[in-house]
């Protein structure tokens, strides 16, 4: 999600599944590689919790203290570059669609540094 539109770019249709299928998997090698995990850049408003609240992504407890924030690209990008490499040095079958979804964040992520756009995961639906 990007705090303001950047033309021709779509940062709501990035596919995101195998990230969050092994996001366990990225966050333990973010955490071992010394970068902030791409789950620590989630982050919700108002308006988007009914969703997740219904879908129970999220519990009753944890909405209360939703406050939307916003980060720099650049930090986003320090973490998906890491990752990357970590991927590179790396051999399982999941990997090459791992890299293909961070290459999509990768370029929302170099055009809002461009910008000097914020950004935050969130859960398309």
């Amino acid at each position: 999600m990007l705090q303001e539109k950047i033309p021709g770019v779509d940062a709501i249709g990035l596919e995101g599944r195998a990230l969050s299928k092994y996001n366990s998997k990225m966050e333990s090698l973010a955490k071992a590689a010394g970068v902030t995990p791409l789950i620590n850049f989630f982050s919700v408003n108002e308006t988007e919790l009914p969703p997740l609240l219904e879908d129970r992504v999220i519990s009753e407890h944890a909405a209360r203290k939703v406050e939307e924030a916003w980060f720099p690209a650049q930090e986003g990008l320090r973490t998906v570059d890491t990752l990357l490499k970590v991927l590179a040095a790396q051999s399982a079958p999941e990997n090459s669609t791992l890299v293909q979804e961070l290459m999509e964040f990768r370029r929302v992520l170099e055009s809002a540094e461009t910008q000097k756009v914020r950004w935050h995961l969130g859960i398309d639906y």
